[in-house]
């Protein structure tokens, strides 16, 4: 599945390059634009040129490699730590296969998916018609990101005792890198004559950065970097199998904390126990709401007058995303409403990863040991959703708040950034009862399809008129059916009927979950 994700991306996005930039003035114009403007370099990459592999490399790399990374964290940690608390590690070290057995499985897997991450993204360019050399360098620069990130992932499951840690701590760092390349990139010194960028020290800080350093299609592309990604695998390995050697079965470098003797009255409840096992989700997205929101509306005018000057392609996408019909003042209308999605993908990670919650939940066993107290199905299951529902609500009342506060008048003005954030809110719901059902009716395929659905909504829904999708592929992305707030007369139906559908969704997932037995362990 992640291959097929890596390759579709890898297509889309050359795809999306040939369509919307499709000249070498176009690509020109917005290149300048980006080279002025830090913020969107810190989310964008390394300007290197003015060739469609140059502006593949530039808009793409490091979106795929943040996806090549979790991947690689995700797959180390579930058969590491996930296979150790659940007895199978401990059942095989004690067979003639010893103790190094599972986790030398569990690297050369990553190795294995990391070679396949590389050639799917190396054909999807080569299928959008990029060069050949720059397209295969292209995907080992993600392998070695992808390389590096299981390398770490191993060590952070030998240094925490629980996969929860493990895995929270993997996607920090992950994060991390992303952000560290984007201080390299924003402060770096750009060269308008050449339409190049040299980054600042920063970047060669991040895995990340040593992916975008080997330039792939430019002419001074490089394989040395590659290596930093191959080392550093080796080393975090090694360190890994060290420190497994010499901790007990279950156990980590660092302990667990010792809890309370007593619960606190907030935990002798439902939504309170929720409310603790989902309290990093909903601390960390909501963080990443406000924050990008202050970004956002704090830049909406500046952006809006450079990105004028970017080019038709640019303006067009722009308008065909927000709902804007090309004026000036409509682009702006239409930069809130892209702004607005963009909230609303990060507060629809509280409604999946909280319908997550039930799976995991369940499969350690926490589920059970609740439903053996006076706690009913339908009350435990209801507690979780109503938790990440209402934070999801929160993260988008606030974030709308933020940009509101920071956009001005040149920005689009408070009331327009505060309504057209809020009213993603029945979208970003669906999401909630979309995973939920799931979890109700195939709870094995719950994380799976949650995250399925959660990147596919943003391909479609804020991808998909750059990818040049066709509009019913769009529609299928309940950010489409949110009223346009910023535009003069926004039509509500779409909203009412999400809220209908989420809220159908969240009733189905209930009385279905109800009928069947809980599935732990599995």
């Amino acid at each position: 599945m992640w291959a097929v994700v890596h390759f579709l991306l890898a297509y889309l996005v050359v795809s999306a390059v040939h369509t919307t930039y499709g000249t070498a003035v176009e690509r020109a114009n917005t290149v300048k634009v980006m080279m002025v403007t830090p913020a969107i370099l810190l989310f964008r990459g390394t300007p290197q040129g003015t060739s469609a592999g140059d502006f593949m490399a530039l808009l793409g790399l490091t979106f795929i490699a943040v996806l090549v990374a979790f991947q690689s964290t995700f797959l180390v940690v579930r058969n590491t730590r996930a296979e150790e608390a659940l007895g199978q590690t401990e059942t095989i070290a004690a067979t003639a296969a010893g103790r190094w057995a599972p986790s030398l499985a569990v690297i050369a897997l990553g190795v294995i998916a990391n070679v396949i991450a590389m050639i799917a993204v190396a054909v999807g360019c080569l299928a959008g018609g990029l060069p050949t050399g720059g397209s295969w360098l292209f995907g080992a620069a993600l392998g070695a990101v992808g390389l590096t990130f299981v390398g770490v992932a191993f060590l952070l499951a030998q240094l925490f005792p629980a996969g929860r840690s493990a895995n929270g701590w993997a996607a920090a760092l992950v994060l991390a890198a992303y952000v560290v390349r984007g201080l390299g990139d924003a402060t770096g010194t750009p060269h308008l004559a050449t339409a190049t960028l040299t980054p600042a020290w920063p970047i060669w800080a991040s895995p990340i950065g040593w992916a975008q350093r080997t330039l792939p299609w430019s002419p001074h592309a490089r394989v040395w970097p590659l290596l930093l990604g191959v080392a550093a695998f080796v080393v975090l390995t090694a360190a890994a199998l060290v420190i497994q050697d010499r901790r007990d079965v279950g156990a980590g470098v660092f302990a667990e904390r010792r809890g309370r003797a007593a619960a606190s009255t907030v935990l002798r409840g439902s939504i309170g126990l929720a409310l603790r096992l989902q309290r990093g989700v909903l601390i960390g997205w909501i963080t990443a709401v406000v924050a990008g929101a202050l970004l956002l509306g704090g830049l909406s005018g500046v952006m809006v007058d450079q990105l004028q000057t970017a080019g038709a392609g640019v303006t067009n996408a722009l308008d065909e995303i927000g709902g804007g019909d090309g004026s000036s003042g409509s682009l702006l209308q239409a930069f809130v409403n892209v702004g607005a999605i963009f909230s609303a993908l990060l507060a629809s990670a509280i409604c999946v990863q909280g319908a997550m919650r039930l799976r995991q939940e369940e499969v350690a066993g926490g589920t059970d040991a609740v439903l053996s107290t006076a706690a009913g199905r339908m009350p435990w299951m209801l507690s979780f959703v109503v938790v990440a529902g209402v934070g999801a609500v929160l993260a988008l009342v606030l974030g709308g708040l933020v940009a509101g506060a920071v956009a001005g008048d040149k920005g689009g003005g408070f009331a327009t950034w505060f309504w057209a954030v809020v009213w993603e809110a029945p979208a970003v719901l669906v999401f909630l009862g979309i995973v939920a059902l799931v979890f109700a009716v195939l709870p094995n395929a719950t994380i799976a399809v949650g995250w399925a659905v959660f990147g596919l909504a943003a391909i479609f829904g804020l991808f998909g008129p750059l990818f040049g999708l066709p509009q019913w592929a769009r529609d299928l992305a309940p950010f489409a059916h949110t009223p346009a707030i910023a535009l003069p007369h926004p039509d509500f139906t779409g909203g009412w009927a999400m809220a209908l559908i989420a809220i159908a969704l969240v009733v189905a997932s209930l009385v279905l979950f109800r009928l069947r037995d809980t599935k732990p362990g599995a």
